[in-house]
């Protein structure tokens, strides 16, 4: 691989860990799993306000993550391809693994931390899906 090449492989991960470094679009991503939803929905069912939830959707859209899709006047939003899963499955591994090790204690006593865990909280179970299924 020529290294011209090495460098966008390597900006383009980049991008895709920065979109995947919000709880809000982490939650998103595991909500348009299987037939995807509308921004109405992913706003009811987040508790997040529209143009919040449009702001995520497009930085997941702009990373490759999610595409939208017209239905007449409104636009479903659905995961561009399933291996985003598989990245987010071994974040969650990895995750894990620190709770257990015990370094999570450090970063709770951060207030971008009690932040974060605030803004992953609330919102609705959507009817009929089962949210964070693995987890």
């Amino acid at each position: 691989m020529a290294e011209s090449d090495k460098a966008t492989v390597i900006v383009v991960m980049a991008n895709i860990a920065q979109a995947l470094s919000h709880p809000t679009r982490l939650r998103i991503l595991e909500l348009l799993r299987g037939e995807g939803a509308y921004v109405m929905d992913l706003t009811e069912w987040t508790g997040r306000p529209q143009a919040n939830i449009s702001q995520h959707l497009a930085i997941l859209r702009d990373a490759g993550l999610v595409v939208a899709e017209r239905e007449g006047m409104a636009v479903r939003y659905r995961i561009k391809d399933d291996r985003v899963f598989d990245v987010m499955e071994k974040m969650k591994v990895l995750a894990e693994a620190q709770i257990a090790s015990g370094a999570v204690s450090r970063m709770e006593q951060s207030p971008k931390f009690q932040k974060m865990m605030q803004k992953c909280k609330g919102g609705k179970m959507p009817r009929g899906r089962k949210m964070w299924k693995k987890w």
